[in-house]
């Protein structure tokens, strides 16, 4: 299955902003409040409302330490979503699959899915590759060392996160070329707090420039991430608003201060819980960016 060109999803403009959809019941950041289809289904409806220009439908959580899924279960937990989202929409979104299985990543092409997130870049599924060039599909590739349940102790660059990082990038980009994937709709992530430490993820997200300098769009995931916990302050559980919870929850304010930041810098996507305030905050960004340049 060929699939067919997204106008305007690649286009230099506005940072999109991509609504995540877990599917999980041990989600790291929202606590399996979407592992119902239904509700899964309603939710990204939700985020359609609110704005979001692509929603991520996975099904496995990547946090740290996690459990692995076999194929099957994955599948079990995500098509009735993709079906269901795409029959109940009036104007579906592009859908992104978060997955590192290339049997996951086939059905959910068929199911009606263009995009292909893989947190590993193709190392965890060596026949990812394949199925992406096969297909003609949209295709994030992340960096990351090891896997969720020992990235943790993979975070040693030789006190030079970007240059292993980009590094590690080109090789992945080397290696999707070498099995025909389409560059043309390759897209980068540098994997915020996959293998890197708080201050290494910080580090990341301050030399963007660095990374955009790869030539291909970049994605950010930094939504309700731990290294976010530098910018809330200590006192915050004390005084959180009303509607918002302690752990997490609290990581909310800095995401979208992270997303204004995405904006300005000109990064293709960010990847985010709550699509309206990152949609405000990449629209300030980008006014913020423009502005500059007059």
């Amino acid at each position: 299955m060929k699939i067919l060109e997204i106008p305007g999803l690649l286009t230099p403009g506005r940072t999109k902003v991509m609504g995540i959809v877990n599917v999980t019941p041990d989600s790291f950041s929202d606590g399996g409040a979407w592992f119902d289809p239904e509700k899964a289904v309603s939710h990204a409806l939700e985020l359609e409302a609110e704005g979001a220009d692509i929603l991520d439908i996975g099904g496995e959580s990547t946090r740290p330490g996690a459990k692995s899924l076999s194929p099957a279960q994955e599948q079990e937990r995500v098509l009735p979503v993709i079906h269901g989202y795409l029959k109940a929409s009036r104007r579906p979104l592009p859908i992104s699959l978060d997955t590192v299985n290339a049997e996951t990543a086939q059905a959910g092409i068929a199911a009606g899915v263009q995009i292909i997130n893989d947190i590993s870049g193709g190392i965890m599924d060596p026949q990812m590759l394949a199925v992406v060039a096969e297909n003609d599909a949209y295709y994030i590739c992340q960096h990351m060392r090891g896997n969720p349940k020992t990235m943790d102790s993979l975070c040693d660059y030789g006190g030079d996160v970007i240059g292993g990082v980009c590094e590690g990038l080109k090789k992945r980009v080397q290696a999707c070329e070498k099995v025909g994937v389409n560059l043309q709709r390759l897209i980068l992530d540098p994997g915020l707090g996959f293998a890197k430490s708080a201050q290494q993820s910080w580090e990341l997200l301050g030399n963007l420039d660095k990374l955009a300098k790869l030539g291909y769009p970049l994605l950010i995931g930094a939504s309700r991430k731990r290294f976010l916990e530098m910018a809330v302050p200590a006192a915050w559980d004390n005084h959180l608003p009303a509607g918002v919870q302690a752990g997490t929850g609290r990581r909310e304010a800095a995401t979208t201060a992270v997303s204004a930041l995405c904006g300005q810098a000109g990064v293709w996507a960010v990847r985010v819980h709550k699509v309206a305030a990152s949609l405000s905050a990449v629209v300030a960004g980008q006014l913020w960016r423009e502005a500059k340049c007059r």
